[in-house]
């Protein structure tokens, strides 16, 4: 458990008037007495609160409702608003030990729960319902075996075990500003001016990892999988905020625009893609692999010339939820061993 949370969600028309800051979809609110979150639910009249009780308020009505939303929001006793609803909830690190038991799976939220900030869940539940979606779909047409659907748990279980930890530590990081609020962090002095600036300045690099988290939407790769032939190389480190476009089997495909103005992404489909960077490379072996076991796959030529940096490859497959597969600048002496493998029906590949 990592937080203790009061939700009230209001409505209180007269607020926007009463904020100095502006319109905003959302405002961290700090003071010593009493710190937390409002959200902008329409913008005009209703909003969400959260109050983040402390170590010494060991129960949720340890601290009086109406006291810490006046407190929050920086309002007094004549300040009329109305409580729509209210929720208290307890924030967690949670993930499950099996994605899988027989024919069953699970994903999102019944596989993984962590305090509520940016999204996180919805975009991890998103990418779990992606690869086990195409997981499922390949064995129900019958290119993939069964074995292949191993694969989510094996892919996804590490992934979401990271990402909820991410999401602990930054919650853990934003319980130590509420909890240490700087005493004359309301003063109308020079002083408590640069206390303000500098709080505000250590609250925005914090967050704006939070709300920016392209490593984590992105960065994320699958080092354990059944289904990729790894060769030695790698995967590049990604942090919430940051990470680098990289080919190594595992990551996520580099995006690009194409010339003729389409999504690389638009250009694979739906399927296995093999992209050439050399005209020049003999891909029939494997295109005939691929049709012998009736797994579709979709030739995807790149002209040399518009070849990204971060392909350092003649040949790229990429998977149907878009991650490396395999890479070379030839195909393997064994292109059926390379087939078998991404559709499950065998492990490893000796390159």
């Amino acid at each position: 458990m990592v937080a203790r949370v009061q939700s009230t969600y209001i409505r209180a028309p007269g607020l926007p008037a009463v904020e100095g800051s502006g319109p905003a979809w959302g405002a961290i609110l700090l003071n010593p007495r009493r710190s937390g979150v409002v959200f902008a639910i329409d913008g005009r009249e209703t909003w969400l609160l959260h109050n983040y009780l402390r170590d010494d308020e060991p129960e949720f009505d340890s601290v009086d409702r109406d006291w810490a939303i006046r407190q929050m929001l920086g309002v007094g006793p004549d300040f009329q608003y109305e409580v729509i609803s209210k929720e208290d909830w307890f924030g967690r690190r949670l993930v499950a030990d099996r994605f899988r038991d027989r024919r069953v799976f699970i994903c999102g939220d019944a596989s993984h729960i962590w305090i509520p900030m940016a999204g996180y869940g919805m975009n991890a539940g998103i990418a779990d319902a992606a690869d086990l979606a195409w997981l499922l779909a390949g064995r129900i047409k019958g290119w993939a075996t069964e074995a292949a659907l191993g694969a989510y748990e094996a892919e996804r279980q590490p992934i979401t075990d990271q990402v909820s930890r991410f999401a602990m530590d930054h919650a853990v990081a934003m319980n130590r500003h509420r909890t240490q609020v700087p005493a004359d962090i309301e003063d109308d002095t020079p002083a408590g001016q640069a206390t303000r600036d500098a709080l505000g300045k250590r609250l925005y690099e914090l967050n704006v990892k939070q709300y920016c988290c392209g490593g984590l939407n992105f960065g994320y790769f699958y080092d354990r999988s059944p289904l990729i032939a790894y060769d030695g190389e790698a995967q590049p480190p990604y942090g919430m905020d940051e990470f680098t476009v990289s080919t190594v089997p595992g990551c996520r495909t580099p995006h690009f625009w194409m010339a003729d103005g389409r999504s690389l992404y638009d250009a694979m489909g739906d399927d296995h893609a093999l992209l050439r960077f050399d005209p020049a490379v003999d891909v029939l072996p494997l295109v005939r692999a691929a049709a012998d076991a009736g797994m579709p796959l979709r030739i995807v030529d790149v002209p040399p010339g518009e070849k990204p940096a971060a392909f350092r490859h003649a040949l790229l497959l990429s998977r149907p939820d878009q991650h490396v597969a395999w890479r070379g600048d030839r195909l393997p002496p064994d292109v059926g061993a390379l087939t078998a493998l991404v559709r499950g029906a065998r492990t490893g590949l000796n390159r």
